[in-house]
């Protein structure tokens, strides 16, 4: 069973409420986050829950995104130690997390068919640090395809950045899957390392 986060377990009834992601970010407190992470994993166990759609992490680029408030700031940096205190502490309740939206969601307006033109230079030292601590350092079980496209190719069919960075790379061995609706072609996502299309086989 799964259940949204980042800032608490969402469903299947009330749930402790945590700070949004860049106020527990603006503390700079990593063992904060770990106990933050724990008490949501507490809370995901008591209801059943064993895969946490969180935490966010993507990076605060743009001013307009609707959830901005999700994400640990604009500094990779910290943003990465945050994500290895929060999701450590979920992980170990005996939940999975599920660290989100890989990559470069910076839009929730049009957010299918936002294109988003990165050189590697700019993903490297900007986008992709605090995705490469979650799965790296906290071994993170889950990782989230976002909906919009990275240079030309939706994230779920974005071969580059799914099998060659984040599996070959990183060494990623948990479960790849698509955001609600994110998949777009069925085979060429599975074809460039997708392995869960959520919320059913469209």
């Amino acid at each position: 069973q799964m259940a949204d986060g980042p800032m608490g377990v969402r469903n299947y009834g009330p749930a402790t409420a945590m700070a949004a992601g860049v106020n527990l970010a603006a503390t700079w407190d990593t063992s904060l986050a770990r106990r933050v992470g724990e008490q949501i994993g507490r809370d995901a166990r008591a209801k059943g829950v064993y895969f946490l759609l969180g935490p966010g992490v993507n990076i605060y680029r743009a001013p307009m995104n609707g959830r901005n408030f999700e994400y640990f700031g604009e500094d990779p940096f910290l943003a990465s130690r945050i994500a290895v205190g929060y999701i450590d502490g979920v992980q170990s309740a005996g939940v999975s997390a599920t660290v989100k939206h890989f990559m470069g969601n910076n839009s929730e307006y049009a957010r299918h068919t936002t294109n988003d033109i990165i050189d590697e230079r700019t993903m490297r030292e900007i986008y992709l640090p605090t995705f490469e601590a979650a799965v790296k350092e906290a071994h993170v079980g889950a990782v989230m395809d976002s909906y919009n496209l990275v240079n030309g190719a939706h994230m779920t069919q974005n071969s580059f950045l799914n099998s060659e960075v984040l599996k070959k790379e990183w060494g990623f061995r948990g479960v790849l899957m698509s955001d609600w609706f994110a998949t777009y072609d069925g085979v060429a996502a599975a074809n460039s390392g997708l392995d869960l299309e959520m919320p059913s086989g469209a």
